[in-house]
């Protein structure tokens, strides 16, 4: 998401976009809810959306938005996001690019392309390393970008390079790991604005159903441990040093706590859900409350793992693209 993304977008950018989108023959929908595309089923509409399918498609419609001058964000599989019940402004790009191909033991994958997706690939290919993927519920851009993990492994554990799109200068480079300033839940695509278009990441040869095991045995640890039947948007605050921030909710005495439609859950703390009449701002009240309860009981600040996207007015979110 651009650094302007909760400014107001004009009506003549709006009108900038469109009239270069119909130029260049790129389909945007209007008023597109977003909502239905979130994990969290919350927030407003997008000003405009666009749905590209293929690396081309994808930059197309990144140049579009820098050259209509409007700002942008870039959503995969809509987890780890909490969109503003007033919408997001200027262009929500859903990025469906997802084609992969592999080689030897490499694989080369599209941002768009979910992470379940390849932990089977690379299942049935025999291929071991990205075993712990199959618990992260988005795309593979958006892990790159989060260094997201799972059952002690992490993106910058078998990345090779990324390949990222510059605003600045319209360029695209193939970034070695070591330059991609991974920690903890961290990228240098958090605060350079640089696009994850897609990755590269090594792997190993194993053996099939040894690998089946492995995914099937976190499959299970994932099924009996996180709400995966109520809606949620994956673990809500960061790990603090030494300790769980699901361990700190709970002792503080905060599972079942609601906030309107919004909800700690009871079967993991760090895990917010919501019904089917929740808004977002029920999102952001119930964990605010449960960061100062937390700070309060055990001087810890917990640090959101989730983002906040879009129109909220009074947080100003870092440059950079969520995928």
């Amino acid at each position: 998401m651009s650094a302007a993304a909760t400014e107001r977008v004009s009506g003549a950018g709006l009108a900038r976009l469109d009239r270069l989108a119909a130029e260049r023959g790129i389909e945007l929908a209007a008023d597109a809810p977003l909502a239905p595309l979130s994990t969290l089923r919350v927030g407003g509409p997008a000003d405009r959306m666009a749905s590209p399918r293929d690396h081309d498609a994808l930059l197309a419609a990144l140049r579009l938005a820098r050259d209509a001058e409007v700002p942008y964000l870039v959503l995969g599989n809509g987890s780890d996001v909490v969109v503003a019940d007033a919408g997001v402004r200027g262009l929500v790009i859903r990025n469906r690019a997802r084609a992969l191909t592999v080689d030897a033991e490499t694989l080369r994958a599209e941002a768009g392309a979910p992470m379940a997706m390849l932990v089977k690939r690379c299942t049935a290919d025999g291929l071991a390393g990205l075993e712990f993927g199959i618990s992260i519920p988005g795309t593979l851009g958006g892990a790159v970008w989060a260094n997201a993990g799972a059952h002690g492994g992490e993106m910058r554990d078998v990345l090779v390079t990324v390949d990222a799109w510059d605003p600045r200068t319209d360029s695209i480079q193939a970034l070695a790991n070591e330059a991609c300033a991974f920690a903890y839940r961290d990228s240098r695509f958090k605060q350079s604005g640089e696009v994850v278009l897609g990755a590269v990441v090594q792997l190993r040869r194993d053996d099939p159903v040894a690998i089946g095991e492995r995914v099937a045995a976190h499959q299970a640890q994932r099924q009996a441990t996180q709400p995966l039947a109520d809606q949620n948007a994956g673990s809500v605050f960061r790990n603090p040093a030494g300790d769980h921030a699901g361990r700190l909710i709970d002792a503080a005495g905060l599972k079942g706590r609601r906030v309107g439609g919004a909800m700690v859950s009871p079967l993991h703390a760090n895990f917010i859900v919501t019904d089917r009449d929740a808004r977002a701002d029920d999102v952001r009240s119930l964990g605010e409350l449960v960061r100062a309860a937390v700070a309060d009981r055990f001087g810890v600040e917990l640090l959101y793992e989730i983002e906040f996207v879009g129109a909220w007015g009074d947080l100003n979110p870092a440059p950079g693209a969520i995928v």
